[in-house]
């Protein structure tokens, strides 16, 4: 089991290596974000020490939902789908593996913008960086478990570019919630344990419910 999992998750990183589409449009998408919010402060009078955390979110939430649509209308072209379904495996795999990918990627990106930020807002890291991983590693999980689950909802409709964001955006609340307030922490030298809880049990959650529906969503 193991070995299937790293098997297509190395397919995945692989072919992202190769073509470098998702990964470069999403973190380009949030290099213009990050630029919009320096200039939006600059021109206001918005605390810099307010922004950096809501910034990084904003940054996650709208490149991983961009990169979630992408990867999967990647694999809907030539049947890739119906070709893995055919495998004598049990298509929680697939999930899992969907998820690894999505994760991994999204997780690199996100730790690229760090330093970013930090330039960006004048704000020093430091020591608080290793206190901010746990929170920001769990948060970007969610997002991608949730993502990963309900972007085969959309995929066979018309309209799947706006569709996927309506169903996404609203279930990812919660996890950007306890991200944002785990970050949030981090860079004042707390953690935040409540929120590192609360992004424990919604991975469990949505991982548990991917792993058991995704047979049947990809059918649909």
């Amino acid at each position: 089991m193991p070995n299937l999992i790293l098997l297509m998750l190395s397919k995945d990183l692989r072919r992202e290596l190769r073509s470098k589409e998702v990964f470069l449009s999403s973190f380009l998408f949030s290099l213009i974000l990050l630029c919009i919010f320096y200039y939006a402060a600059t021109s206001s009078s918005v605390a810099f020490e307010k922004l950096p955390n809501t910034a990084l979110w904003i940054c996650i939430a709208f490149s991983g939902t961009i990169g979630l649509h992408r990867t999967h209308q990647a694999e809907l072209q030539n049947a890739c789908y119906k070709a893995l379904m055919m495998a004598p495996r049990d298509p929680g795999l697939l999930f899992l593996a969907k998820f690894a990918a999505n994760a991994t990627l999204l997780t690199i990106m996100s730790l690229l913008l760090l330093p970013l930020i930090a330039l960006f807002f004048n704000l020093d890291l430091g020591s608080n960086l290793l206190k901010m991983i746990p929170g920001l590693v769990l948060g970007i999980a969610g997002f991608v478990a949730i993502g990963t689950l309900t972007v085969v909802i959309s995929a066979n409709t018309r309209i799947s570019d706006i569709l996927f964001p309506i169903i996404h955006l609203p279930l990812v609340v919660p996890v950007l919630i306890a991200g944002v307030n785990c970050t949030q922490k981090a860079m004042l030298g707390e953690i935040s344990w409540t929120g590192i809880q609360i992004l424990c049990v919604l991975n469990l959650v949505f991982l548990s419910l991917g792993f058991m529906t995704y047979a049947y969503l990809l059918e649909e």
